[in-house]
C-alpha cells in the first residue's frame, strides 16, 4: 500500500469512527457505507465490517450488538472521546462552565452525548495550572428571592419528555394535579420546556382541549412517547409566550396600566431593572416616586406587589388597588 492509498484509508476510517454513536444507540455497517459514500469515500460493506473488527480489537472501545438484526456498532458508553487536535484549556473551560451552569437545562440524551467531552475537559483542567482551573469556582448564579429546594423528577420521565419534545411526538402521561391530588391520564402535545425557580415546566396542549397549559414535571407519574406528530397551535412561539406572561398565571388578556407610589430606595432598583419598556418614573409631592407602566395582568404581579410590603402603594387601576388592600387587611387580621 503506497502513501496516498494509506492516507486515503486512514481518512476513511477516521470519518467512519466519527459516525458511530455511543451506547445505547447503534449504526449498521450498511448505514456507515452509505454515509461514507455521501462524503466521497466509496467502499464495500464487507470492507467496513473488516475495518470495524480490526479497530475494535486493536485500539478503540467499539462494541458489536449482534443480539438482533440488523447488527449494529456503537462506542462503549465510557469510551474516551477521540479528538484531534487535543482539547485546549480554553475549550475545556467552556465545557466545564456549560456543565456547571447549564447542565440541568440539557436533555439527558444531550448530557450523555457530552459526557466524554466533559470528562476530557475535567482531565485537561486538572493538569492545567491556575487560574484557568479555578475559574468555575469564582462564578455563581443566584436566583432572586427565597432559595427553595428543587423538586425531584423521575429521570426516566425526564428523558421521555425530552425525547418527545426533541422528535415532535405526542406524549402519553399520568399527571397528579396540584390543587386536589387527583390523577389524570392525558395525551399531550409538547411545545417547550421552561425552568423557573428550580421547577421544570412542560409547555403543551392537551388532546381534545383548548388552550396552552404548563405541567410541572415533578408531578408527572408516568410518561410514554407516542408515534403521532405534535399538533402545534398556529403561530405559537415559546419566547413570546414567556415574555407575555404566559407562565405568570395570566388573569386576563388585557394589559394593566399600572400606577404605583414607591419609596425611593425601592424605586432605585426599578430604575435599573424596569417593569416594562413603557415604564416612567417621576417624583411625587410627598417625596415618593410615582411609577407608571403597562404590564401583563398576572398572579405573579400581585405576589410581587405583596412582597414589597410598605415600600409600595398601588394607585391604579382601582380594581388592583382594591385586591391588594383586601389581601393586606386579611393578613393583618391573621396577625391580630
Amino acid at each position: 500500500m503506497d502513501g496516498i492509498e494509506m492516507t486515503d484509508t486512514l481518512l476513511r476510517q477516521w470519518l467512519m469512527l466519527r459516525h458511530i454513536p455511543r451506547q445505547p444507540r447503534k449504526i449498521t455497517a450498511q448505514a456507515l457505507r452509505d454515509r461514507l459514500a455521501d462524503q466521497g469515500y466509496s467502499t464495500t460493506e464487507r470492507t467496513i465490517q473488516r475495518d470495524l473488527l480490526r479497530l475494535s480489537g486493536e485500539l478503540f472501545g467499539l462494541l458489536l450488538d449482534d443480539r438482533s438484526r440488523p447488527h449494529g456498532w456503537s462506542w462503549d458508553r465510557d469510551a474516551g472521546q477521540l479528538d484531534i487536535p487535543g482539547m485546549e484549556p480554553q475549550t475545556a473551560l467552556a465545557f466545564k462552565l456549560a456543565e456547571h451552569f447549564s447542565g440541568e437545562l440539557m436533555a439527558p440524551a444531550t448530557l450523555n452525548a457530552l459526557a466524554p467531552y466533559l470528562r476530557q475537559a475535567a482531565n485537561v483542567l486538572a493538569e492545567t495550572p491556575s487560574p484557568v482551573r479555578t475559574w468555575p469556582d469564582k462564578i455563581q448564579v443566584v436566583p432572586r428571592g427565597q432559595t427553595l429546594m428543587a423538586p425531584v423528577i423521575d429521570p426516566m420521565i425526564l428523558e421521555t419528555v425530552y425525547d418527545a419534545l426533541f422528535n415532535d411526538c405526542q406524549l402519553e402521561a399520568r399527571y397528579r394535579r396540584r390543587y386536589d391530588g387527583a390523577r389524570r391520564d392525558y395525551i399531550l402535545h409538547p411545545l417547550g420546556i421552561v425552568f423557573r425557580d428550580g421547577v421544570v415546566y412542560l409547555i403543551c396542549t392537551r388532546d381534545g382541549r383548548d388552550g396552552i397549559v404548563q405541567m410541572a414535571l415533578h408531578r408527572m407519574e408516568s410518561a410514554a412517547s407516542g408515534q403521532a406528530a405534535v399538533e402545534r397551535p398556529e403561530g405559537f412561539d415559546l419566547s413570546q409566550y414567556v415574555q407575555s406572561g404566559g407562565l405568570d398565571f395570566r388573569l386576563s388578556e388585557a394589559p394593566l396600566e399600572l400606577a404605583l407610589l414607591l419609596e425611593p430606595r425601592t424605586a432605585v432598583h426599578l430604575e435599573e431593572t424596569p417593569l416594562s419598556e413603557s415604564q416612567s418614573l417621576s417624583e411625587a409631592d410627598d417625596g415618593r416616586i410615582h411609577l407608571t407602566a403597562t404590564v401583563a395582568d398576572t398572579a405573579q404581579l400581585r405576589w410581587w406587589l405583596l412582597g414589597l410590603g410598605d415600600q409600595v402603594e398601588v394607585v391604579g387601576p382601582d380594581r388592583l388597588r382594591g385586591e391588594i388592600a383586601e389581601y393586606l387587611a386579611q393578613a393583618l387580621r391573621q396577625y391580630r
